[in-house]
């Protein structure tokens, strides 16, 4: 199963964890991300198996939605290109998982707005591969 795993430019700490213990669940899994920096250094870092890379995000948006099955965010702003990603997935009737944060961290809009449109939670990490199927 090829899962794109995407999150903010600005991680925080707890985006930090969450992708360390995402990528240890889904080692045998081919994970893809966009190089840009924070969260999705983070994931290359643990050993995404393929990097999209380049300057037009609307072009990379589109090529992440076409290759990947799954796509999910970490953490986000309001202005989150993450949010763009997600409707694209959306589009191609792919399915999208939000990581749960608290309601009063900025980075935690995206995954949070995207749950309430019908992203699937992920609330355990545990239960992770269980929940992507």
């Amino acid at each position: 199963m090829k899962i794109a795993v995407v999150g903010s430019r600005r991680m925080s700490a707890y985006g930090r964890e969450i992708i360390g213990q995402l990528m240890a669940e889904l080692k045998h899994e081919e994970v893809v991300t966009i190089e840009v920096s924070g969260c999705n250094r983070e994931v290359m870092k643990w050993g995404a198996k393929k990097i999209f890379k380049g300057n037009d995000f609307e072009k990379l948006n589109e090529e992440v939605a076409n290759y990947a099955d799954k796509l999910i965010v970490v953490e986000g702003g309001k202005q989150s290109g993450t949010l763009l990603l997600a409707e694209k997935f959306a589009e191609k009737g792919k399915s999208v998982y939000g990581i749960v944060g608290r309601i009063n961290e900025e980075n935690s809009f995206a995954p949070n707005w995207l749950v309430a449109q019908g992203a699937i939670p992920i609330v355990e990490i545990e239960r992770l591969t269980e929940i992507l199927q």
